[in-house]
């Protein structure tokens, strides 16, 4: 080709030089060329001069097209007449170069070579551009974030493994619906082809997970600490509490304040627990019940004076009284009873008289059920002169409290929703035997499993009478003195729980063993 024909080395430099691909202007020149007219062969009226050399030129680059330089003959000069030129031309001389003038095919091949090297530079160009994206650094708050967000997870998948409270299936199903969520949560931050809407959200949910499995985190570190605290050393624990029959006597001292506060045991319950056939057996011992206290020679007293020797004198004689072993103890004051209730929202007590409680006289209670917070359930369980039966009744109401308690804990939902309330009414104010391992085993099969708790409530009954008592150096005192006939029933239905046989209820309430 001519000299002024483009090679794809000149479209590639061309196109680099502009940029950035642009096909409309890539043949603006060969565009040009074309719309250039051909010379028309010259008239003979109008004469030789300039359109009769053009002329000349074109076909001899015609001749050119189709044969090498060095090939082709000499040419003479075309023959004139006298009549068009009275002087002579001069031959026409080889010319150095081509000429100007394309023809079609020149035209059209020149075009395919500038279209191929487009395509070439295109596809050159588009791959550029993907390496150029791949090698784009991620951001720093990415990198932050995405680093921020696998150490939430990994201190949350921690402590929940070490917590151990949730069941197989529940924690299969929770870690790989969280492992999936996390996998699109990374990709979308620190991939660069994803759109700006999908990355932002991305990042505000990475940022929500981050909070929720800070929380989690908090929760579970919470329990674990909570449970330590508030267990001590226990040589009677059963072997497996969610397997085997155990009792746990539960103790209420009359103090405000923290739980080390010593004073006298008003509230005494022993509950007897089967987790295999689901049933609860709470036996109520009024607190001026007889009594006697291995530890001071068995002497003589009342229940409630036990509180003053430590929760260990008090199972001391309860064991002693029921002629057997109680495994652990939960010792509370009022303080607890009102910032517990509180703490999971009140409970729905069922009371079998209207009255007004003489430590919140301004709050009527009335027949039935009644909604009750801390303060509420709290006077209405230490209330006894309103009733004619004085504390018969109110150990009555203090098992309905209980029992309105333990439905309420034992709820999936409650504890969901103040999980953390209820750890932090409790701290300072609860002290159990329970191992912290043994109470997250109860939790683990209560999500696993939600037994439908059968709870059973029965309570000693005696004399009145004035004996004297070791705790006021000899002097009488009133007792509740003992009902042989009324102890012997309460080890039946204590042994019948613990050997996994059926209680029920008669026609007038009473609780006894369904004959097999």
């Amino acid at each position: 080709m001519a000299n002024n024909d483009w090679d794809l080395d000149d479209l590639l430099d061309f196109h680099y030089d502009n940029g950035s691909p642009d096909k409309n202007k890539d043949f603006e020149i060969l565009d040009e060329l074309q719309k250039k007219p051909e010379p028309q062969k010259p008239d003979p009226v109008k004469g030789l001069g300039r359109d009769f050399d053009a002329y000349d030129e074109y076909r001899r680059y015609e001749q050119l097209r189709h044969k090498k330089v060095e090939d082709v003959p000499p040419k003479a000069a075309p023959e004139r007449s006298y009549e068009r030129s009275r002087k002579p031309r001069a031959p026409i001389e080889e010319p150095d170069e081509p000429s100007i003038f394309h023809t079609p095919k020149e035209v059209e091949a020149l075009r395919q070579a500038s279209h191929d090297a487009y395509e070439r530079y295109r596809s050159n160009y588009v791959k550029g551009k993907k390496k150029r994206e791949g090698n784009v650094r991620v951001s720093k708050f990415d990198k932050a974030l995405t680093m921020i967000y696998v150490i939430a997870f990994a201190v949350f998948t921690l402590s929940m493994l070490i917590m151990n409270v949730l069941p197989f299936g529940m924690g299969v199903l929770l870690f790989g619906v969280l492992i999936l969520l996390s996998l699109v949560i990374l990709v979308q931050t620190r991939k660069k082809s994803i759109k700006k809407w999908g990355k932002r959200l991305a990042t505000l949910l990475a940022v929500v997970m981050i909070v929720f499995y800070g929380m989690g985190t908090a929760y579970a570190l919470g329990t674990l600490s909570f449970l330590s605290g508030s267990s001590v050393d226990n040589e009677s624990a059963v072997s497996d509490v969610t397997r085997k029959p155990f009792s746990f006597t539960i103790t209420g001292i009359d103090v405000d304040g923290t739980i080390d506060e010593e004073g006298r045991s008003d509230v005494n319950m022993v509950v007897t627990v089967n987790p295999v056939t689901n049933q609860i057996l709470m036996t109520s011992i009024p607190r001026d019940y007889e009594i006697y206290m291995a530890e001071f020679d068995n002497a003589l007293d009342k229940l409630t004076h036990t509180g003053f020797y430590g929760v260990q004198t008090t199972i001391g004689a309860e064991e002693q009284l029921f002629d057997m072993e109680i495994n652990y103890y939960v010792k509370v004051n009022f303080t607890t009873v009102e910032r517990f209730i509180d703490a999971v929202g009140g409970v729905d007590v069922e009371s079998e008289y209207e009255f007004n409680p003489t430590k919140l006289d301004t709050w009527t209670v009335h027949e039935g059920v009644n909604h009750m917070n801390g303060e509420q359930a709290l006077a209405f369980a230490r209330e006894r002169k309103a009733f004619p039966d004085g504390d018969r009744q109110r150990i009555k109401n203090q098992q309905a409290v209980f029992e309105a308690l333990i439905k309420k804990a034992t709820s999936s939902r409650t504890m969901m929703l103040n999980y953390n309330n209820v750890l932090s009414s409790l701290r300072n104010y609860f002290e159990m035997s329970f191992s912290s391992r043994e109470i997250r085993k109860l939790l683990k099969m209560q999500l696993s499993k939600n037994p439908d708790w059968h709870i059973y409530k029965n309570t000693v009954t005696g004399g009145d009478d004035m004996l004297p008592t070791y705790s006021a150096g000899g002097e009488y005192a009133y007792v509740m003195s003992q009902d042989y006939e009324s102890i012997e029933n309460a080890k039946t239905l204590i042994n019948a729980v613990l050997e996994g046989r059926t209680l029920q209820k008669d026609e007038d309430g009473y609780v006894t063993v369904m004959e097999e």
